[in-house]
């Protein structure tokens, strides 16, 4: 791409992000105005708004000036929506939990009558292309990517899943992380369990941030103080939760119980566990978060934090089709609970088996 075309694509972002955040209205200042406070040539100027001229977002009115199109009438355009996950997600859309969202909004969106477009890599020159194809976007947002997220909904109407956008003004369907890990450590003291690890998600986001909180939360609440030594480092990863099972497994007071701040790691853990030769739940329980199918499927299987998958998608493609046709939200951000299910990797402590636990030498 040679510089002018960069620039004017630049200069396309910044017209339509001063529409969204309402510093124009109705008419638009002329493009040497444009060119003076972006530092641009007025002909980078003037082929950005011929541009959003032709794409419909600016008309022009003969000697009087140019002027902000009714988006009521630009929008539902293509009756496509994106769904754009970033492409440092470990197993992107692979992964266990993004190919379930990803199928659950895809169905969502189909009900709807829309096509579903996904991407993974979006930069500033090839935003305006890729969002010519949707009508709007589901963004799975991290605060890395606060700048992408705000590039596109200067362009499109956004719905953030996962965590919020730092704008607020953005809408978004998230879990409430927090409650949903403390109603699994309140059920392991239920069962008897006091020592109590924890593998941590990633701390970038809120919901690595919430679900650790609640695990120290639902500790203080039954007077247990944090204790450092049974928190391991995770990043969602199977072979972190190995790897913190084996952690765990090495302290000369080790935990009854083990929470994991996702699926994939729990299953790692129960791995690790029984290559020690030591079974779960009778010497140690598990439990996960995410409810992936494999959950349900292995031995033992796996008791967990059931994602709300079906909700996530239909209030998020919902909230983008309302946008669409411009109609007022109800609400704005939405956060779902999730459900603790039962199955096996957890039982009640059995303080003589936990004893000769502690004898073994590994």
């Amino acid at each position: 791409m040679d510089k002018l075309q960069h620039k004017h694509l630049y200069v396309e972002t910044r017209i339509q992000e001063s529409i969204k955040h309402r510093e124009v209205d109705e008419k638009i200042p002329g493009e040497r105005v444009f060119a003076k406070d972006l530092g641009v040539s007025y002909m980078t100027a003037r082929k950005a708004v011929d541009s959003l001229v032709a794409k419909g977002v600016l008309y022009r009115i003969p000697k009087k000036g140019t002027y902000v199109a009714d988006r009521s009438v630009i929008q539902n355009k293509t009756k496509n929506i994106g769904y754009f996950l970033d492409n440092s997600i470990r197993g992107g859309l692979a992964s266990p939990y993004y190919s379930v969202i990803f199928d659950a909004i895809e169905k969502e969106a189909t009900k709807n009558g829309y096509g579903l477009i996904y991407f993974s890599d979006i930069c500033e020159s090839n935003v305006i292309q890729r969002m010519e194809k949707i009508d709007g976007v589901i963004i799975s947002c991290f605060p890395r990517l606060e700048s992408i997220v705000r590039n596109i909904s200067a362009l499109t109407p956004v719905i953030c899943v996962d965590n919020c956008s730092a704008d607020k003004s953005i809408p978004s369907v998230t879990i409430d992380n927090f409650h949903a890990v403390v109603e699994s450590v309140d059920y392991l003291f239920s069962l008897g369990h006091t020592r109590i690890g924890f593998i941590t998600g990633l701390d970038d986001s809120d919901v690595g941030k919430d679900r650790f909180a609640g695990y120290i939360s639902a500790l203080n609440s039954h007077g247990i103080d944090e204790d450092i030594e049974l928190v391991f480092k995770g990043d969602y990863s199977f072979d972190t939760g190995s790897n913190g099972a084996d952690y765990f497994l090495s302290l000369d007071r080790q935990p009854t119980a083990i929470v994991c701040a996702n699926d994939s790691m729990a299953i790692g853990a129960i791995k690790a566990i029984s290559q020690r030769g030591l079974l779960v739940p009778d010497d140690i329980s598990v439990i996960g978060f995410d409810d992936i199918p494999v959950a349900a499927q292995m031995t033992p299987s796996l008791t967990t934090v059931s994602a709300p998958v079906e909700r996530i998608a239909k209030e998020s493609v919902n909230m983008l089709n309302s946008i669409l046709y411009g109609h007022d939200l109800e609400h704005r951000h939405i956060s779902l609970p999730g459900k603790l299910v039962l199955r096996n990797s957890c039982a009640a402590i059995n303080n003589s088996s936990h004893t000769a636990r502690k004898l073994k030498k590994y």
